[in-house]
This record gives structure tokens, sequence and C-alpha cells, in this order.
């Protein structure tokens, strides 16, 4: 960066560095979002790029192992980076991302980093929620997971500091109490990501209430669980319908023979295509629905219920940690405890049943996602976090 001329926000080159890019996944949307919001020229830098990119001035798919990118791709990603002589590197990755970087020309550029979740493996008394392979299969139990459960918080700071991170951004509370308030110089700072602003909102219906799901076709969701309940539903509301959208993935098969044995006819509609618009599928809704079983089924916060609650759909939901990281149980949702399809029909029953709950919940979600969680509020902290790093704050 010596000798380069000062750039105004507008023509300042910020490049983004994910392993991994879907503007159907959480951190992928998070990336496609600041890019369409917070000023400059953006760049992304990736193993594959899945779809949409086009927020980006160029997109850059180096290939390489997802679980250490971009470690295995140093050589054409520093090709990349002093091409582009960029005013900004974002990292966005998991708390192995700082370490990783550490061993790349990352570290020779103004760097923010988004440490997106800091998992860890299941205890003990909630590995009987799913068997071992529906837990390897997802999120829950990879590699990555086993290495960031004894990862010490001492590493992770370390590799912050070393690498001259100038700011430190996280949705996860838990990312935040480890690293606190400060590493060095740099802030650490909750990222108030998830949530679009839209007019449309959920409706009241009590005659024909439609209990919606969005999200991977995978156990650990807690799909089964919801299947179990959903018969004590029908029991107490007859005209509840179960919407299932699914994003097909290994398990889907067995999901939808266990569709098919729950007896439930027409009362449950499975799609499992894209459907063109979740936002209007949420608000067609009365109540959605997440039973996720772990913590970490998917990065905090959890996409899609965030998504609802912007459109006022009242929340069912699990007390595990990517949910607790958007839902304040009694404020803005309903928690129930993770695989217990009692609970969870409960959860249900009284939010179609009971119309003051029902519009409680209707009420506070968009609020919340307005004060707490809006795409715009995520784009101040990033900008900020940009003219940090492009003012040469760094630690």
């Amino acid at each position: 960066m010596d000798g380069q001329q000062a750039r105004t926000d507008d023509d300042r080159i910020v490049v983004h560095v994910i392993a991994e890019f879907s503007a159907k996944e959480a951190m992928g949307r998070t990336v496609l979002e600041t890019a369409r919001r917070v000023p400059g020229r953006h760049h992304l830098i990736t193993s594959a790029a899945h779809d949409t990119a086009d927020a980006f001035v160029e997109v850059h798919e180096l290939g390489g192992p997802m679980l250490t990118f971009p470690l295995q791709v140093r050589a054409p990603l520093a090709d990349v980076l002093r091409r582009l002589r960029p005013d900004v590197v974002h990292l966005h990755a998991g708390a192995l991302g700082p370490l990783l970087a550490l061993a790349t020309e990352l570290k020779d550029f103004p760097l923010v980093t988004t440490v997106y979740a800091w998992p860890s493996l299941p205890r003990p008394n909630a590995w009987r929620r799913a068997s071992l392979a529906e837990m390897r299969q997802s999120n829950v139990l990879q590699p990555r997971v086993v290495a960031t459960t004894v990862l010490p918080p001492v590493a992770v700071r370390a590799a912050l500091r070393r690498s001259g991170t100038s700011a430190v951004l996280s949705p996860d509370p838990r990312v935040l109490k480890r690293l606190g308030s400060s590493v060095g110089d740099a802030p650490v700072e909750r990222l108030p990501s998830g949530a679009p602003r839209d007019d449309r909102r959920a409706h009241r219906d009590e005659a024909a209430p439609v209990v919606v799901f969005a999200g991977r076709a995978e156990t650990v969701r807690g799909v089964d669980t919801l299947l179990e309940a959903f018969p004590r539903v029908r029991a107490a509301v007859p005209g509840a319908r179960l919407r299932l959208l699914l994003i097909p993935r290994p398990e889907l098969d067995d999901i939808l023979g266990r569709t098919d044995a729950a007896g439930m006819g027409d009362a449950i509609d499975v799609v499992t295509t894209p459907v063109p618009d979740l936002l209007e599928e949420l608000a067609a809704a009365q109540v959605g629905v997440w039973p996720f079983k772990f913590d970490y089924v998917t990065s905090p916060p959890a996409m899609a219920v965030a998504e609802a609650m912007s459109v006022g759909l009242p929340v069912v939901s699990t007390d595990v940690a990517c949910v607790r990281a958007v839902v304040r149980p009694g404020i803005d949702g309903v928690v129930v405890p993770p695989a217990d399809p009692r609970a969870l029909a409960d959860g249900i029953i009284a939010l179609l049943r009971h119309a003051p709950s029902w519009q409680k919940y209707a009420d506070a979600g968009p609020l919340a996602m307005a004060e707490r969680f809006g795409w715009d509020r995520a784009a101040e902290v990033t900008g900020r976090a940009y003219s940090r790093a492009s003012s040469g704050l760094r630690s």
C-alpha cells in the first residue's frame, strides 16, 4: 500500500475472501449484502462461486480444498491481491480463519475479519438427538468443528494481532465472549446481520393456517421432530397444514419417506425446488418453525428465522446457539427444548389458537429486525471497519 494514493469510499477496492460462496447460505448472503450496501468496488476471491455474484466487479475462483482455503492456493491468491492492490481485504471465516490468514499474503494488506461462528462438538447428552451418520452429513460433526472445539481463544487472539487485523466482526455471541471487546487496538464488534427490510406481512388465518419450515433436508434441523409433532397440531387445529420448503441433501429421500409414513395426506406439502421468493412464502404462512437440534446447524444468526421475523411471521424454534443469536424467548419468538415433539407441537398450537400471542410476535419480529439485525445496520458497522482499515489504524 506504500505510495498508493488514498481513494474515496466509492472508489476504494474491497476484496472479500471466503472459502466457498453461495448467496443461499448465511455467510455468502452476508458477503453479497455487504457488497451491495457498503460503498466501494468489491471483488470476490473464493474456491468456488455457486450462484449470483452481480454485486462484484470480478469473481476470482481459485479452486483448492474448502477446509483449508486459502492456504493451499497461496500463489494465485498473492497474484490477485498484488494486481488489485486492495484498500481493504475482508476475510469471512470461522474461528480457524485468522490462523489460516497468517500463512498467506492476506496479512500484507489492510485486513478486516468476520468470524461467523465458533462451533464446538455437541455435549454428550445431545448426541442422542441424531445418529452419527446424520451429524456427519451436516455441519454438526465436521473436522473443523473438532478443531474449533479445542482451539484456545489465546491462539485466535494472537493470530489476529500478528495479521494486523484492524477490526473483528461477528454475529455470534460466543465469538464476542471468547475474544472480548478488543484484540490489541482492533475493536471486536457485533455484526447485526440477517434481515431484509420488507413491507409484506403475515396475516392470521384461523380456518386453514399454514406452518412452514424452510431449510436443508437434514435431521439435525429437526424436520423429523416437526413431522412427529404435526399430528398433535392437527388434532388441536384440524385445518392446519404443514409446508416444507426443503433444500435437497443426502437425507432427502429418508425425510420424504417419513413424510409419507406420517399419514397426513395433503395436509403436508413438500417443495424440493428453489422457491422464487422466500419472503413471499413466509409472509403467506401463519407460523414459522425451525426445530434445530444442535447449536451450530447453521451459522448465527439463523438466516431463515430472521427473514421470517422480518415479515411478521411468528416463530417457534429451539434453544440452540444459532437461534439464540436472533430470537429472544418470550419477547420476539417462542423457544422450546430441542428434539421434543410434544413441546414443539404445544408451542405451535399456542400461537395458532391464541390470537393475542400470535399478534404479539407478529408485531415484535419486524421491530426487532429493524432495530437489531437489518442489513443496513450491518452495512454501517462494516463501513466503519473498512474506514478504520483503509486509514491505517491496524492492531
